[in-house]
């Protein structure tokens, strides 16, 4: 790699893990407010804060690559236009094929690390989010103590107003159903006119303490069965948790090499084949999608004359967002089986490279105006034609109407 090579490769590589950062910031801040909410109702908030930020990483990662691959490219090349060094190089015999390798061999190393992220620490990281999420819910027993709300905790459906003057928890209702031999036999209510909402040191769990109440066995035959008051009581906060499913029941948690070992769709029966194989056809869609998006960034980055245009960054946005949509849409029809699981993602593949081939060869082998500039002039003139056509209509209809009046 020449000297311009490897002045653009370090152009373009900090430009590209800035938006990374940036894009994966900004893609957080939506989650966090949904992960706070969750949490708030956590006996350790930080920790299960902290592992299902963590845990979505890989995720927003998976998003934020080909935006950054992308615009990082538009900006670089914007700004060696903008500085007429690119006018230098070519100038002196230096193509714009030439000056695409570097942002070839980004991408590239950007397809390994998406390999890596989408193939196996984003299924990963997205079942541990919900396996965090699920044991959270089940240990947040505070949830259950607001005011004014019925709030279900396992099996049991608590109450809880804040009426005490010394910030105590009361009156307070809990509703458990009972089981016997696996069956429900009825149901267990525990009244209380105060409680103390405490946390046990050495395991972090929750702990109500009750006072002044009374506890009534209800059978199923509504008979009542135990009717004992008590002067205290302590009920753990958590009830008896559930593990948290097996990964796997969702294809968005299987690794890429465990999609393909189920492509047939014989060792993964609860996933539809359809679905599994769509997931698989989009995940390696999008990483051959990174080395053909050098070759249409390149061009929305150029920028010639005293005029230059600054719309690629908005352009290539726009461009980026339909592509995701359009992938997504795709895999839902090959999902639901509309169409065959590949066709629709490799034929928007098929479709974009086709695309970059274009407007690739156009730039680096016509020398032509850039392709924005271009689209821009084109814009200008149809809106100059349909103006002079509108007020052309105009005239006849004002001169129309003056001929009926007279």
């Amino acid at each position: 790699m020449g000297r311009l090579n490897t002045y653009l490769f370090k152009k373009a590589s900090i430009a590209i893990g800035g938006l990374v950062v940036f894009a994966c910031c900004v893609l957080l801040l939506e989650r966090l407010l949904r992960i706070f909410e969750v949490v708030t109702t956590s006996t350790q908030p930080a920790s299960d804060a902290s592992s299902m930020i963590i845990s979505l990483l890989p995720y927003y990662l998976g998003i934020a690559v080909p935006m950054a691959l992308m615009l990082g490219t538009i900006i670089t090349v914007d700004r060696f236009s903008r500085s007429s060094e690119l006018t230098a190089a070519l100038g002196a015999g230096v193509s714009l094929t030439h000056m695409t390798k570097p942002f070839l061999a980004i991408a590239a190393i950007l397809a390994v690390i998406s390999i890596l992220i989408e193939g196996w620490l984003q299924p990963l990281g997205r079942y541990q989010y919900r396996a965090v999420e699920n044991s959270v819910k089940q240990t947040a027993f505070t949830a259950a103590l607001r005011e004014g709300m019925f709030t279900t905790v396992g099996s049991r459906t608590y109450f809880g107003g804040t009426d005490k003057p010394d910030a105590g928890i009361g009156p307070i209702f809990i509703y458990e159903d009972t089981y016997e031999n696996g069956v429900r036999s009825g149901f267990r209510l525990t009244t209380a006119n105060e409680g103390e909402l405490i946390v046990r040191e050495e395991s972090g769990a929750p702990v109500l303490q009750l006072g002044d109440g009374r506890g009534y066995q209800v059978e199923d035959n509504r008979r009542l069965t135990d009717d004992i008051g008590f002067g205290g009581m302590s009920i753990a906060g958590a009830a008896t948790i559930v593990p948290f499913r097996m990964r796997g029941n969702d294809e968005r948690e299987l690794t890429s090499s465990e999609l393909f070992e189920n492509r047939r769709g014989d060792l993964r029966t609860e996933i539809d084949r359809n679905t599994n194989n769509s997931a698989l056809h989009l995940r390696i869609a999008r990483t051959v999608m990174l080395f053909i998006l050098p070759f249409i960034a390149v061009p929305f980055g150029l920028n010639y004359g005293r005029n230059p245009s600054s719309a690629g960054i908005f352009v290539g946005v726009v461009f980026l967002v339909s592509l995701q949509k359009g992938l997504e849409f795709a895999q839902s029809l090959g999902a639901a089986g509309t169409i065959p699981p590949w066709l629709g993602v490799w034929g928007i593949v098929t479709l974009l490279a086709l695309f970059a081939a274009f407007i690739f060869h156009k730039s680096a082998f016509k020398m032509g105006q850039p392709p924005l500039t271009s689209f821009a002039q084109w814009l200008s003139h149809a809106n100059g034609q349909v103006r002079t056509a509108w007020r052309s209509m105009r005239q006849r209809v004002r001169g129309t109407a003056e001929a009926h009046r007279a």
